[in-house]
């Protein structure tokens, strides 16, 4: 049976097993989660203890903006491939107005279907306004 994990978990899992790779180095985190005790836990079910994470950690570090600059070309990067391969459907991110536009043109949705998180608040708003609407098709 298939894991279930929140966005959250996903990231830990990717981040433990990129510091499990770096043998003695520091490492700071541009921590995910709202309290730090929540992150050092998902951290330490990874098996990861040694790093530090802050909030915002981008703002104060230049080490951690330019990961953040390189992660965001990279996603950008994977939002041509997606658009190439189904539809357009703007940048993907919840406040996109081209994003929810696609999302509720069931052609596009259906296309989009496999890259969608399943669990994914934009979705669930979307659906919920068409139950209110009437259009329980969605």
């Amino acid at each position: 049976m298939m894991e279930t994990m929140s966005l959250n978990e996903i990231e830990a899992k990717a981040m433990a097993a990129l510091i499990k790779r770096l043998q003695d180095s520091d490492v700071m985190i541009d921590m995910s989660d709202r309290y730090s005790w929540t992150f050092r836990k998902r951290m330490e079910r990874w098996r990861v203890t040694r790093f530090e994470a802050e909030h915002k950690a981008d703002q104060n570090y230049p080490i951690v903006a330019a990961a953040s600059i390189c992660a965001k070309i990279i996603r950008e990067e994977k939002v041509v491939e997606i658009t190439n391969k189904t539809c357009e459907f703007g940048s993907g991110y919840p406040s996109d107005k081209h994003t929810i536009d696609a999302l509720k043109d069931k052609d596009k949705y259906n296309m989009l279907k496999p890259f969608i998180r399943t669990k994914w608040k934009t979705l669930d708003n979307i659906k919920q306004r068409k139950l209110f609407e009437g259009d329980e098709d969605g």
